[in-house]
């Protein structure tokens, strides 16, 4: 107790040198919680871009043709079929597979309410793969495919657009056919609009009678996601990226049916979740280290200037800690009282500046918008990096009073009743 009293006694002789010492270590964790909650934003609001999709996930879809082939010119809009579906269906890396046909602008009538929707036509892993919620009935399943039936799965904005009511049970009509809503499920991308979905089979029927379609989703088993990387071999044109082993793979297989050169990467487009997943957490690790780096570096210089005032401290007591130890004092009671004093200066002002910090997060995070395009989310500080800006803090109060402590015990009684400021 005679130290902690000792310690407050020294910092409020000297309030104003202690305030404006204390404020650059407020200063240095308050960058530090401000660019750690910013990067995590930042992440959070890359992730959610990700969507809830599966990590192992993977898009393939038709594109034009940008190479002659035995022929054929380029610039050929190109379609899968249902032979391309089964071709890719059956490799052994995959795991859950879905066609989607898209078509786009049918207009859907429920009583006196008219919107237009994105009617698209999905087999039942399209539910796994993409995680949709259901929040009431279910989600199309392997009977309705194979008995073509007329059932839809609507999204949340279908029914804030169609009826105050719940629609599920009731029949939505698509153009001039009715279908029985058997579930409601989450919202798409903004991108997508108002969407609709039913079974492949009856779309085909109903919307594509030449069966084309533009897109396939899938998953990869986990030896093929290894596959999935980038192979860094071989020269790569600028703007040009390489192929991964399973995309070089889907081109190979698909050339022969859809005609088209298996070098061509405009012909058919693989996106790999996995592959963008991993070189975005590469980034972000990078973005970590750097705001990591500045804000130590801001911390240091707090403690350079808490060591420094420290030094002045130790000066001008220097008598006082003479006479101590010649009447007895054990040099670590010097050593207690000066560290002490650095501890209590830079964890005080140090949680002041967290908390700032922290407070400036919460009140981004309030003031975002919610959904919407905007890449941040959530940027707030987790318990693990204030548990470790805590230590540090604790860290820098030591070092920055060793040294004037260690200078304090080396006093020697002698001297110190000589010294003159």
């Amino acid at each position: 107790m005679n130290i902690l009293s000792e310690i407050w006694s020294s910092i409020s002789q000297n309030r104003f040198r202690t305030a404006m010492t204390g404020f650059a270590v407020a200063w240095g964790i308050f960058i530090l919680v401000v660019l750690l909650g910013a990067s995590n934003g930042l992440q959070n609001g890359i992730e959610e871009g990700y969507g809830n999709r599966l990590q192992n996930a993977v898009d393939i879809w038709a594109g034009w043709t940008s190479k002659p082939y035995q022929g054929l010119k380029t610039d050929r809009p190109l379609h899968f079929t249902n032979k391309e579906a089964d071709i890719l269906r059956t490799l052994p890396e995959v795991e859950l597979f879905s066609v989607v046909a898209n078509t786009n602008d049918i207009t859907a009538n429920y009583g006196v309410q008219y919107v237009s929707v994105t009617v698209k036509g999905v087999e039942s892993d399209y539910q796994d793969i993409f995680r949709k919620t259901i929040y009431k009935g279910r989600f199309l399943n392997v009977y309705d495919e194979q008995e073509h039936a007329k059932v839809c799965v609507i999204d949340k904005r279908c029914t804030e657009e169609l009826a105050t009511e719940d629609m599920l049970g009731r029949y939505l009509k698509l153009g001039d056919i009715n279908f029985l809503v058997v579930g409601i499920c989450e919202n798409g991308d903004q991108w997508e609009g108002v969407t609709v979905h039913i079974p492949l089979s009856t779309h085909q029927s109903i919307y594509s009678h030449d069966h084309h379609f533009s897109n396939i989703s899938l998953t990869l088993n986990e030896d093929a996601i290894k596959k999935t990387l980038r192979n860094q071999t071989g020269p790569r044109r600028r703007g040009q990226r390489e192929s991964s082993e399973f995309e070089t793979k889907v081109r190979e297989l698909l050339s022969p049916s859809m005609q088209f050169d298996p070098t061509d990467q405009r012909a058919v487009g693989v996106w790999s979740q996995q592959e963008r997943y991993e070189e975005t957490q590469k980034v972000m690790s990078a973005i970590r280290l750097f705001v990591l780096i500045i804000g130590i570096c801001t911390l240091i210089s707090g403690a350079v200037g808490v060591s420094n005032i420290m030094l002045v401290s130790v000066r001008e007591r220097t008598k006082e800690f003479g006479i101590r130890k010649a009447i007895g004092a054990p040099p670590s009671t010097i050593l207690k009282t000066v560290v002490g004093e650095s501890v209590l200066i830079t964890t005080l002002f140090g949680y002041i500046g967290m908390f700032a910090g922290i407070g400036i997060m919460e009140l981004i995070n309030r003031m975002l918008p919610p959904g919407g395009d905007f890449p941040f989310r959530n940027p707030t500080v987790d318990i693990p990096a204030v548990t470790i800006a805590t230590l540090i803090l604790v860290v820098v109060g030591v070092v920055a009073g060793a040294i004037p402590a260690v200078r304090a015990m080396r006093i020697k009684p002698i001297e110190a009743l000589n010294y003159e400021k």
